[in-house]
């Protein structure tokens, strides 16, 4: 075996591996800077330009890779031999010399003389040979060229060798020397063919020394949204390097940073595969606005147009993803305004697990440039396609003459494409078309330019060139582009027996692509089948002749998934599902679809089907402000096999578009102090409370502007002001005598909804007054919040105890009334109540402790009234759950002793909602039993005829005759069954009711094992 080994050379270390004996590696471990510390030069260590070659002696002599002669000079002027220059080569490539071993057969070359350990080592390694490898002859005594040094240097360096030179070396060296000139190894200006003197090599071999100790970077790491770079050097370390700016993604950078006093310049670049944000919007034409992000984005929620609107009403009408799947076009239905400001809001664009966002990106459409045609070619004999810089409005031909003469023929644009079909058929052979007077949108007409293109002889016909099919689509793709006119649905279809099967609908993905859609009645068979494509024609009338093709179609496995969930723009009671696909609109999706807002189940009004993928969900009434949590289950597409959805959850943010109210004012003037505090019922814009402008003062009855020495502080979390007045303004002391109003005026909230009224007159009184909180329509604000509970708002905090025996509820004495120093009294009641409807509270003659002067304004005033006025009493909140009211017996009664229809009645404390759809749902949140067989009877849903073994539920308000209740609230439940005997049933409300809710829309509490007879 060979003792002839190889040299691998792997991040500026060298690995030397062979044969039986492996030649061990060296490495140099220790650090230039660590190195120069025990050194006598390590003031001139640092920095090629600042050393002179004996300085560079000295410190590769330093290092054991020079040796120098025993007079201690460094013999730089003389010739190098071939061991020295062994024995250097070992030094700066970090090789281990092979003691005990002669290969070579020189006279006085032995194993124990001091160059056989050097040169066996770079024998071993490949790097020299020898001078005549056949007699095994090395000439460890004999001069080395400046060539054939360039060639080891070279080879030990893996220097790519250029394919062109210009130098003076032998033609065996001629590419060696070069790649040396080109790498700094070898001046230009030295004789290849020379010796190479020792202080040519002495400033050869300091350049490689220094290389090996300023490590390479090995790879490098981005990260922290590209404000930073980890450097991985080839020696391990890794050094941070925390950039001013951040980079831009997929786009090449120079880093530079300094590392153990060595500079480095290194080109980075951050790739992002998938987006994060927007990175920029621009339009220089007036009908197409270019979205561009900073990585990949889904291609389905980037096409869906509805993701972004444009300020001003402009109206998206497609949006289409680029092939990069980092920029969309949006194309725009009304034209944009030159060099006007708009506002792009981006919302629902996913890239990843990622939801890409961003809210009124302004841009400015800037177009000064002349439209432009960009290509023009012969469709056939019949018809030439023109394709412009940027959209163009449709014209007249005359902007176009056929070489020289008018060029007619009915042209059709879409966006920046024209196909003029000609009115005359086209010569074979080249044309010039010349374009003039095309005019775009901001009103620029092209300029005259001439366009030569090639009209070749066309007989023959479009063929079928491929298709393929679920069994629901069909894509068919011909050889050539079709005349769109002469492809109608009617076209196309498969036989079922001797019948025609057309599609429902078709779509054109290109020119010469189109897909056809059957309904699932019509669907394609799973098995081998003929599709036809008759009277389809090209542009240059050539019909086509082979008009069918044999097909297998696919069935569609794919679940459907949810591409999109949002409230509609233009009402808050409706939610619009996007699908990937369509879906089948025959199914229940009241009881696939629940929103809910803090465990409150939103009830379906109806749901239907729009576009096919596209799922309209209305609500009874307008989703509630904020976020909602929505669950989507079970839904099925449009396909043969029905494929059901994955479980898919999200959140829906409805926004506040509730104007705020005065929620309530406190003052204090006194010697020292005037102040005012106004208090909203929300969270409202800071720097609306704080404009002087939005208050007014009313002092010895004249209205008087805010002065600017008052001081305004906003409290509360921004949900009321503090305003500190001076002692006086003019001339006049502010008392509680001269002051008396305070108006409050286009204050808004946080989400800019501004006060209702847009006006508020505070009246000023002499004592600290309370009152109960009321809106503009003098409505009382109170809840009831328990059975036994009742909340009633005041203007302030109250402290101390009150009187309970002065508050009355509907008459009767309460049990307590708590403030617990808050503004907010709690009425514990003596009875149970469900709803406000009849709640009236009397505070006569109610004091509070701990409020100066203890007046309550309202006196006998109720909180809720009597039905006659519901306004006031809708006001008052109901916020108690139904239930199954307790000792009513619930009876299941035959209309006949053989009857098969049973009616029972549940009884319930307070009137639910009657609306006819909202009861459809109502038996979803029973479960009625059989006892005699313990099996459950199916809720009916109201389609077709009523099957006999099922059941029904409705809702019936509360009988009052004269003010007594003479059949409380209830629920009807019908049951059909036809086993011929008389039978016993149990009624059950389900935990988690959704649909059974009173008329304040709280849900009925769970009740169990509710027994009919």
């Amino acid at each position: 075996m060979s003792d002839k080994s190889y040299q691998i050379k792997e991040n500026n270390q060298v690995m030397i591996q062979g044969g039986e004996k492996k030649v061990m590696k060296k490495i140099l471990s220790v650090a230039l800077s660590t190195a120069m510390a025990f050194s006598m030069f390590a003031s001139v260590a640092f920095g090629d330009d600042a050393l002179n070659t004996q300085q560079k002696f000295d410190v590769l002599k330093e290092k054991g890779i020079f040796t120098g002669y025993p007079d201690g000079t460094a013999g730089l002027d003389k010739d190098m031999t071939r061991a020295e220059f062994a024995k250097v080569l070992v030094g700066i490539m970090g090789l281990e010399p092979i003691e005990g071993k002669a290969s070579f057969k020189d006279k006085n070359y032995k194993a124990d003389k001091w160059p056989a350990p050097y040169v066996e080592a770079v024998y071993a390694a490949g790097l020299m040979e020898g001078k005549n490898t056949t007699k095994m002859i090395f000439d460890f005594n004999g001069k080395i060229t400046v060539q054939e040094m360039a060639k080891v240097l070279v080879i030990a360096q893996k220097i790519d060798i250029p394919t062109e030179t210009n130098n003076n070396a032998s033609d065996w060296a001629k590419g060696y020397v070069q790649a040396a000139i080109n790498s700094g190894l070898v001046d230009a200006k030295a004789n290849p063919k020379a010796n190479a003197s020792r202080s040519q090599l002495v400033d050869v071999a300091y350049s490689i020394y220094l290389a090996q100790q300023k490590p390479k970077v090995a790879s490098y790491k981005v990260s922290e949204n590209g404000k930073v770079v980890e450097f991985t050097l080839a020696n391990s370390e890794v050094v941070k390097v925390t950039l001013e700016t951040a980079l831009v993604p997929n786009k090449d950078t120079e880093v530079k940073f300094t590392h153990n006093n060595y500079e480095y310049t290194e080109t980075v670049k951050w790739v992002v595969t998938e987006a994060s944000k927007v990175q920029g919007v621009a339009a220089d034409n007036l009908k197409e606005v270019v979205v561009t992000f900073d990585g990949e984005v889904d291609k389905a929620t980037a096409e869906l147009k509805d993701n972004y609107k444009i300020s001003g009403a402009v109206n998206v009408k497609s949006a289409k993803l680029n092939d990069a799947k980092n920029a969309v076009t949006l194309t725009v239905e009304n034209q944009l305004n030159n060099q006007q400001k708009y506002n792009l809001t981006v919302s629902g664009v996913k890239a990843g697990t990622k939801t890409i966002s961003a809210k009124d990106i302004e841009f400015a459409p800037v177009d000064n440039k002349l439209p432009e045609v960009v290509s023009v070619t012969g469709l056939g004999t019949k018809a030439v396609k023109i394709v412009f810089s940027e959209p163009v409005k449709q014209t007249l031909t005359g902007s176009f003459q056929l070489d020289g003469k008018g060029f007619y023929g009915e042209p059709k644009v879409e966006g920046r494409e024209w196909v003029v079909k000609s009115a005359e058929t086209l010569s074979v052979g080249e044309h010039t078309l010349t374009v003039s007077g095309v005019e775009d949108f901001a009103g620029f007409k092209s300029l005259k330019s001439e366009h030569k293109f090639t009209v070749v002889e066309d007989t023959t016909a479009p063929t079928i060139q491929e298709a393929t099919a679920t069994l629901e689509k069909l894509t068919v793709t011909f050889s050539e582009d079709i005349d769109p006119d002469t492809l109608s649905k009617s076209n196309v279809y498969h036989l079922r027996g001797a019948s025609k099967v057309n599609p429902e609908s078709f779509t054109a993905v290109a020119g010469n692509k189109y897909e056809f859609y059957f309904k699932k009645e019509n669907a394609l068979p799973t098995y081998a089948t003929t599709i036809f494509v008759e009277g389809v024609k090209d542009y240059s009338g050539n019909q086509i002749t082979e008009t069918s093709k044999q097909i297998t179609a696919q069935i569609d496995t794919e679940r459907p998934t949810v591409v999109d969930v949002r409230v509609d723009a233009a009402s808050k009671s409706r939610l619009v599902v996007t699908f990937n696909k369509p879906i089948n609109p025959e199914q229940s999706f009241s009881s696939l679809i629940t929103v809910k807002k803090d465990d409150k189940v939103q009830p379906i009004k109806a749901a239907q089907v729009s576009d096919g993928n596209k799922l309209l969900v209305d609500f009874y009434s307008n989703l509630p402000e904020g976020t909602s949590n929505v669950e989507i289950k079970g839904i099925k597409d449009d396909t043969v096999l029905g494929n059901v959805m994955q479980d898919y959850s999200t959140t829906v943010n409805v926004g506040d578009a509730t104007r705020p109210q005065f929620a309530g004012a406190s003052f204090n003037i006194s010697d020292n102090v005037r102040r005012a505090v106004v208090v909203f019922n929300e969270k409202m814009d800071a720097e609306s409370l704080v404009n002087r402008s939005n208050y007014l003062l009313t002092i010895n009855g004249e209205p008087t502007p805010l002065p600017s020495n008052a001081q305004l502080t906003v409290i509360q979390d921004s949900k009321a002001v503090v305003i500190e007045l001076p002692s006086e303004i003019g001339s006049t002391v502010i008392d509680g005598s001269s002051w008396t109003k305070l108006t409050v005026t286009g204050v808004k909230d946080a989400s800019g909804n501004y006060l209702n009224p847009l006006s508020k007159e505070i009246v000023i009184s002499a004592y600290n007054t309370l009152e109960i909180q009321s809106d503009y329509n003098d409505s009382y604000e109170g809840s009831l919040t328990g059975k036994r509970e009742v909340k009633v708002k005041l203007n302030q905090a109250v402290s101390g105890t009150v009187n309970k025996n002065t508050v009355t509820v509907n008459g009767n004495a309460v049990n307590n009334v708590t403030t617990n120093n808050t503004d907010v009294i709690t009425i514990t009641l003596n009875e149970d109540h469900y709803d406000t409807t009849g709640l009236a509270i009397n505070f006569a003659g109610t004091t509070f402790n701990g409020v100066s002067g203890n007046r309550l304004t309202l006196g006998t005033a109720a909180v809720g009234t009597t039905p006659a006025d519901p306004a006031v009493a809708n006001n008052f909140d109901d916020e108690v759950r139904p239930e199954v009211a307790s000792g009513q017996n619930v009876y299941a009664t035959q209309s006949t002793a053989t009857s098969s229809t049973y009616t029972a009645k549940v009884f319930v404390t307070e009137n639910l909602k009657t609306d006819a759809g909202l009861m459809q749902l109502y038996a979803a949140d029973l479960e009625v039993r059989r006892l005699s067989d313990n099996k459950i009877v199916p809720a009916y849903n109201g389609a077709g005829n009523q099957p006999n073994f099922t059941y029904t539920v409705s809702a019936v308000d509360a009988v009052v005759n004269n003010g007594v209740v003479t059949e409380k609230a209830h629920l009807v439940v019908t049951i059909e069954d036809n086993s011929g005997s008389k039978e016993l049933y149990s009624i059950e409300v389900k935990s988690g009711a959704k649909y059974i809710q009173d008329k304040a829309g709280n849900f009925i509490v769970a009740k169990g094992a509710i027994y009919t007879n």
